[in-house]
């Protein structure tokens, strides 16, 4: 049986995460457009090139664009931006296949968005209320993007609603780096993705401030625990948790700094400014706050991360507070 080869796919994003898709979709054999906002990032990408991996060695050219009017007729969209960016994509997207067949929709960001009133939610709710009758997916999992980008292997998950939508963002990998695994649990794939960025935080906070692999073991255990006890409460299936975009990628954000969230709290462990480079865990810990006291569930290790990102406590204190919870029952 010949695998069907999707028509066109679009990247929105040419960042780093969103050159490695289009790369993975151009190894699979797919028509792909990656939407830029920067000429110099059309540019680059032509070069193979991206400007967020310079250290990187080129891939193949990756066609580039600047113009929205490639998602007319798109078949499969990625949306490879930063959170905040997502709605302005939903919105773009909404008003470029108004007149045509709907794409998949694929959501690549790992955070909590905002709703217009200003209030918490998860991305997948974000785009069901914006793109009401297009297919979506949640495309996550253990996965560096200078990797993906340079051809290495990764397992990742598409997960949607519809099993068809998620096997059709399966196919379109088929022969690429990527093994794509199908999921029916998008909320808890979308949800376990924000939160790891948070643990990651929390557990390069240890690291940097000294406190020994004990430590850090402990954060990512109980971390694991928030992870499965809020996923629980929004609807989510355990399996998810404890698979690729659940404890995978947890692993894999934790495991040093090559971890933009990572090396985030290592340097919040030093004392010292946090690197420039986005890392997500810290828009993403208020929002997960606020979303975790709307619906009553408590969050310790999310809370201390909030603390210290967004309300200047002290590490200390914010350790100090966190041992003396009563210890209950694992």
């Amino acid at each position: 049986m010949t695998r069907a080869i999707v028509a066109r796919a679009v990247v929105i994003g040419a960042g780093s995460w969103g050159a490695a898709i289009a790369t993975a979709l151009n190894h699979a054999g797919q028509q792909t457009m990656v939407l830029a906002r920067r000429q110099e990032s059309v540019d680059a990408l032509a070069m193979g090139r991206c400007l967020q991996l310079p250290d990187s060695a080129p891939a193949a050219s990756i066609a580039a664009t600047l113009d929205p009017a490639c998602l007319d007729g798109a078949e499969l969209i990625f949306v490879a931006v930063p959170v905040v960016a997502n709605q302005a994509s939903f919105m773009m997207i909404a008003e470029r296949q108004k007149n045509h067949p709907l794409a998949v929709v694929s959501l690549c960001a790992k955070g909590i968005g905002k709703a217009d009133d200003g209030s918490a939610m998860l991305l997948t709710d974000l785009a069901s209320r914006l793109l009401p009758d297009h297919p979506l997916a949640v495309f996550s999992g253990p996965s560096f993007a200078d990797e993906v980008f340079a051809g290495l292997p990764a397992a990742l998950v598409a997960a949607s609603d519809d099993l068809a939508t998620a096997n059709r963002i399966q196919d379109a990998f088929e022969g690429s780096n990527l093994r794509l695994y199908s999921n029916d649990d998008p909320v808890g794939v979308a949800l376990a993705g924000a939160m790891k960025n948070v643990i990651a935080i929390a557990a390069g906070c240890a690291v940097g401030a000294g406190f020994g692999d004990n430590a850090k073991a402990a954060i990512l255990t109980r971390g694991l625990a928030e992870i499965a006890r809020f996923a629980s409460l929004m609807g989510a299936k355990p399996d998810t948790i404890f698979g690729l975009a659940g404890v995978g990628d947890l692993a894999l954000t934790c495991a040093g700094p090559h971890s933009r969230n990572m090396a985030f709290g290592m340097a919040l462990g030093r004392g010292e400014a946090p690197p420039a480079k986005l890392a997500e865990g810290s828009r993403t810990v208020a929002q997960l706050a606020a979303l975790a006291k709307a619906k009553g569930v408590d969050l310790p290790i999310t809370n201390a991360v909030d603390n210290l990102v967004n309300h200047g406590q002290n590490l200390h204190a914010v350790v100090a507070s966190l041992l003396a919870r009563r210890a209950g029952a694992e």
